[in-house]
């Protein structure tokens, strides 16, 4: 019976998981698409984009995932949030050649529409 019951367990984790992997693959390949076309990126430039987000997504998620366990404290996640933040925003100003004021309102139409990316 415990068999069973790990089984189901490992079964339901790793489809979560997986579908949670998809979710935030949609809203990456949502965001560069977005990018590419408000920005007139190269393809080059999207692979690298598609690189620099999805190195954001990983951080988040283990910072999330730090603080869950209790082994950093709540300030510590924000204060590396940020600074992902701060890498990606750095990264896409050097690669649009845009300043952040000028980005900012991309970055905010976006936060608002990968809400919606089923």
């Amino acid at each position: 019976m415990r068999k069973i019951v790990l089984t189901l367990l490992l079964l339901v984790t790793f489809t979560v998981t997986y579908g949670q992997n998809k979710y935030q693959e949609r809203q990456s390949k949502y965001f560069v698409e977005a990018a590419a076309k408000e920005f007139s990126l190269s393809e080059v430039q999207q692979k690298e984009l598609k690189e620099i987000r999805t190195k954001m997504v990983v951080a988040y998620g283990e910072s999330q995932v730090s603080f869950k366990s209790g082994a950093i404290t709540k300030e510590q996640k924000q204060a590396k949030n940020r600074e992902v933040s701060k890498e990606f925003n750095n990264s896409v100003i050097k690669m649009t050649g845009k300043k952040y004021k000028d980005l900012a309102p991309f970055f905010k139409r976006m936060r608002e529409e990968l809400k919606k990316v089923k």
